[in-house]
């Protein structure tokens, strides 16, 4: 065991010990160069086989969470190995183990347990669709966490193994009994596990599912899952078929996918008894009507294409209402009404298209109506199990805009793969279709490809650039492909420009001056604004940077530079006012003033923080302090008084007063005044000021400079007092 107040690594101070398994130690650290709290999992190696099978499983869990990006799972952020013993940081996350709900309250919600299963289906579906497949293998209640929001969380991957098809046997038996599969504890022939998959995990959710809205403990006497009705006949009968079909004893008659179970939770009150009826009744008088109207001639009406019609026209009805349930702030409900609308039609794009567009809007925040958050991750795997399946012929343009996002992601790997789809399709009845994107998506493709493996090679990523960037200037401005790949193409410009000749720079500036100029002239690229300024901030600034370093080599005059970073500045300026204009779900501009646990405010406001930044940042780089300290007001006096990104503004304008004065010895008492003072209005408004990284060592040097102003104020009033008792000696002699 790690005492408290053990420093790992020089950084993780050891705070108490928050949690104890069979032979590990989970302690609240303290990372002292952050000021920001992390979990700690210890593990010892005593020597025996089974503390090296669990060091292994610690260290596998290490090596898969380091890897992973979704809202349900923690990150891996350090791993230690010291003296025998492994520790492994990761979040740490503030919440209730559910299996401690359980116990305190019993049965939950069913509406509540039924969207915790969508969130952990979610997260199993994202860990299934990793290359290679992850399979977790122990879910369980007290393996999920309860955030205070009211999302979950899933931790303990210490079980979890990638899947290969090939080895189809292991030979440890790793998963709880209760919760676990058959399968994860050997068959009739006593084989040990067999064939672990993507099914397990689903029985395993099953059964937890099972626990958290029965109350009953699978682990438990009578050892058995019952029917769920039989422990609370109010459930509903949906989610009893749903649970009944996870736990099946064999993996072929359970859901086959997490993508099938999140449909299926989706729509469980289709599955209700009661739903069927109604349906039932409904078909009936379909039927009956259908026989009339064919005794009666006039089968046409009723033939293919009016049932066609009709189900565009209930196609346009769903989209409509999960529109007008989008512009109302509903989003769950918005993204069911996507979801059936993209039932009824797999072919069109628009319901696919607006839910996309709402969960990049909405990523990660909070309705305010009750409802979890929504993530952008969660809409992706909705769309891409449409994609994925051999009976929907999903087109181009969804496709398109799903590889779109991931690249804007930097998941370029997945982007890789959807560009690759378009790229290389098949002779369908959407051929056409897919061959107008089919250019764009190749060089996408090579690019992605490129990016996945880090840039080697930033001359010969200039070049591929250049040729689709020909390509691409050459459509029609009234292709909105034309601006998607434009902001594309800023991105990778802006992230290769440091590394190519100096000579070539000019010819970025060029593409970006002719992106900018087709989107000025296009009705059509509202959507790409935002981003496309950001890049070209960005390219801008980097052109200054170099330039800069040019002018110096040649003893030259600071003019091109200077051009280059009012470019950048004045692209800033432009996206401060989107951002200023930006809406919350209501539709009511933000208030970046107002206090918000609403992740996408955050998000906003870090935004605002970056730019306010990065314009003071080069206005000190042309030597222009008064404007930059202009921007540093503007900022302090335009966000929330507790967010963190008002903190790093005032952090960074008291460090570039200290650089502008210079010398601390030399400063006069105006200036001094002006750092007292920014620094007390800083700690008087930002209440957690301290805990941003660079305010401490700035919190030392002014206490030095003030200390420093008492010592010279002591000095004088020392000198004075000595000078006053010399003239006092010498008025005492004349006397006498």
């Amino acid at each position: 065991m790690t005492k408290e107040g053990t420093v790992l690594d020089g950084k993780y101070e050891i705070l108490k010990e928050i949690g104890r398994g069979g032979m590990s130690i989970v302690y609240l650290a303290r990372d002292n160069r952050l000021n920001k709290q992390w979990a700690v999992k210890e593990m010892k190696n005593d020597g025996t086989k089974t503390r090296e099978t669990l060091l292994k499983g610690l260290e596998r869990e290490a090596n898969i969470l380091k890897d992973v990006d979704h809202p349900v799972l923690p990150r891996i952020v350090d791993i230690i190995n010291s003296r025998g013993t492994i520790y492994v940081v990761m979040d740490f996350i503030e919440g209730t183990n559910i299996s401690e709900i359980l116990k305190e309250k019993g049965a939950q919600p069913q509406e509540k347990v039924i969207e915790w299963g969508r969130q952990l289906a979610s997260a199993l579906d994202y860990l299934h669709s990793m290359n290679p497949p992850i399979i977790y293998r122990d879910m369980k209640p007290s393996n999920v966490m309860l955030k205070p929001e009211g999302g979950v969380k899933l931790i303990d991957f210490g079980t979890a193994k990638e899947y290969t098809i090939e080895n189809n046997a292991d030979t440890t038996a790793l998963g709880t009994r209760g919760y676990a599969a058959p399968e994860q504890f050997g068959d009739a022939q006593g084989r040990g596990i067999y064939n672990t998959d993507a099914r397990t995990d689903i029985y395993n959710l099953g059964a937890t599912m099972y626990h958290m809205v029965t109350g009953k403990n699978p682990c438990e006497p009578p050892y058995e899952m019952k029917p769920i009705r039989q422990w609370n006949p109010a459930l509903s009968t949906g989610l009893e078929k749903i649970i009944l079909k996870c736990t099946q004893p064999d993996p072929n008659d359970r859901y086959q996918s997490c993508s099938e179970l999140l449909y299926a939770l989706d729509h469980y009150t289709e599955l209700d008894d009661s739903f069927r009826k109604n349906n039932k009744k409904k078909l009936t008088l379909f039927i009956a009507s259908a026989t009339l109207a064919i005794v009666g001639g006039i089968s046409a009406i009723v033939g293919f294409k009016g049932l066609k019609r009709l189900r565009m026209e209930n196609y346009v009805e769903l989209v409509n209402s999960g529109n007008e349930s989008y512009e109302a702030g509903n989003y769950k409900e918005a993204a069911n009404y996507y979801k059936d609308a993209m039932n009824l039609n797999v072919e069109s794009s628009e319901a696919y298209l607006r839910m996309l567009e709402m969960y990049v809007k909405v990523d990660g925040q909070f309705t305010g109506k009750g409802e979890p958050a929504l993530d952008l991750n969660s809409g992706l795997n909705s769309i891409e199990a449409k994609i994925k399946d051999p009976s929907h012929n999903v087109n181009a343009d969804v496709i398109y805009r799903v590889a779109y996002r991931y690249f804007v992601m930097e998941q370029y790997d997945v982007a890789a793969q959807y560009f690759q789809m378009i790229d290389e399709a098949e002779d369908t009845h959407y051929k056409k279709e897919f061959d107008s994107y089919s250019k764009s998506a190749k060089y996408l493709g090579e690019v992605s490809l490129a990016l996945t493996s880090g840039i080697t090679d930033a001359e010969n990523m200039y070049v591929n650039l250049n040729e689709f960037y020909m390509y691409n200037k050459g459509l029609p401005n009234s292709d909105d492909q034309k601006y998607s790949n434009y902001t594309l193409l800023l991105k990778c410009y802006a992230r290769i420009i440091g590394d190519i000749n100096y000579e070539e720079l000019d010819s970025v500036r060029a593409v970006v001056e002719k992106a900018e100029e087709d989107l000025n002239d296009s009705e059509n690229a509202g959507d790409y604004q935002y981003e496309m300024i950001n890049y070209a901030a960005t390219i801008y600034q980097k052109i200054a940077e170099r330039t800069y370093a040019k002018e110096e080599e040649n003893g030259t005059s600071h003019e091109g530079s200077n051009g280059y970073y009012n470019l950048a500045i004045e692209r800033n300026k432009a996206s401060l006012e989107i951002i200023s204009n930006f809406t919350d779900e209501d539709g009511n501009v933000l208030n970046l003033r107002k206090r918000s646990i609403n992740e996408n405010v955050k998000q906003v406001q870090s935004a605002y923080q970056s730019k306010i930044c990065s314009i003071a940042s080069m206005y000190i780089a042309m030597g222009d302090y008064d404007n930059a300290f202009l921007y540093y007001v503007l900022g302090e006096n335009s966000l929330f008084t507790e967010s963190t990104a008002i903190a790093k503004i005032y952090a960074a304008h008291l460090t570039d007063l200290f650089a502008y004065f210079g010398d601390p010895k030399s400063y006069t008492a105006a200036e001094k005044k002006q750092i007292f003072d920014l620094y007390d209005e800083a700690t008087s408004r930002v209440p957690n000021i301290n805990s941003n990284s660079s305010w401490t060592s700035l919190k030392v040097k002014v206490n030095e400079l003030r200390e420093g102003s008492n010592d010279q104020n002591n000095s004088s009033s020392t000198k004075n007092e000595q000078e006053d008792n010399v003239g006092e000696t010498a008025v005492s002699e004349e006397g006498e």
